[in-house]
């Protein structure tokens, strides 16, 4: 537990420093995530049959947060076009060795865990005012549900969530999550909007509760899917490049599902107003 709270805190520095640097600063951060995070599922769930499947996806990967810069969907679709092309490619020719499944995991993964993790880059360029609230509710509703599952689970969890998939994970723990990420981002609400607006504006405080709340239960979501892979691979961790977290990828995982819903909220739902 003592590394886990120090690598946190670690890397609880590092975002804030991201975060006050020019957004560009970020979209690069999240690329070598997402470079990373690719690298260690390939490599984990042994689909790195051939390299030149690994580099492709981790290429492509670490390309989708810059996807936000481009000014239409036309360059998007021209890059997806040849990235499938050139996988497409690599399979016909590596047929005998390659089986299409590993092509096709690996063609799916590098499309669902980048473009999660790039919603935080497309969040902070969403609102030239309210983009860095955007991405710091988007972080901590993931996180502060991790960590209260995490802390509640371990001290008063009894009843296993789902242990034919994550054996640790408790109802208590899962109970413990939600009210934690709730609160911690009313929290965060209440702090932006009495010493950042100022009275230019008001944070919605019941519609960004109730957005916690299914952020919170889509991020458990992503998590026990990262745990499923792992589990069917025979993996403990992703990675050991955090101690007492594993790899990037278990940092990040909670944030398949929860971190794109609340980019697509803010578009339809404003939190500040």
């Amino acid at each position: 537990m003592k590394s886990r709270i120090i690598t946190g805190i670690i890397g609880l520095a590092l975002l804030l420093v991201l975060l006050v640097l020019p957004p560009i600063t970020l979209t690069i951060a999240v690329s070598l995530v997402c470079a990373a995070a690719m690298y260690e599922l390939l490599i984990a769930t042994h689909f790195e049959m051939h390299r030149s499947i690994l580099v492709t996806s981790i290429i492509f990967s670490a390309s989708v947060p810059f996807f936000k810069l481009l000014d239409t969907y036309l360059p998007v679709l021209i890059i997806l076009f040849i990235y499938l092309s050139i996988m497409i490619f690599i399979q016909i020719i590596t047929h005998k060795t390659q089986p299409v499944q590993c092509m096709s995991f690996a063609f799916f993964m590098s499309l669902v865990f980048p473009v999660a993790f790039s919603c935080i880059t497309y969040l902070r360029t969403f609102s030239s005012r309210d983009g860095l609230f955007y991405v710091i509710i988007a972080i901590v509703m993931p996180w502060m549900c991790d960590m209260g599952a995490y802390f509640v689970g371990t001290f008063f969890g009894r009843h296993k969530l789902c242990p034919g998939i994550s054996p640790k994970k408790t109802v208590e723990g899962l109970i413990g999550g939600l009210i934690v990420c709730v609160l911690s981002s009313l929290a965060a609400g209440m702090i932006y909007q009495n010493y950042f607006l100022k009275g230019t504006a008001t944070v919605v405080l019941w519609q960004l509760g109730i957005a916690a709340l299914i952020g919170a239960i889509l991020s458990v979501l992503g998590d026990l899917f990262a745990s499923l892979i792992k589990r069917q691979s025979s993996v403990k961790d992703f990675g050991n490049i955090m101690p007492g977290h594993g790899g990037v990828l278990d940092r990040f995982d909670s944030m398949l599902l929860s971190v794109p819903f609340f980019y697509l909220l803010v578009h339809y739902l404003p939190l500040v107003v």
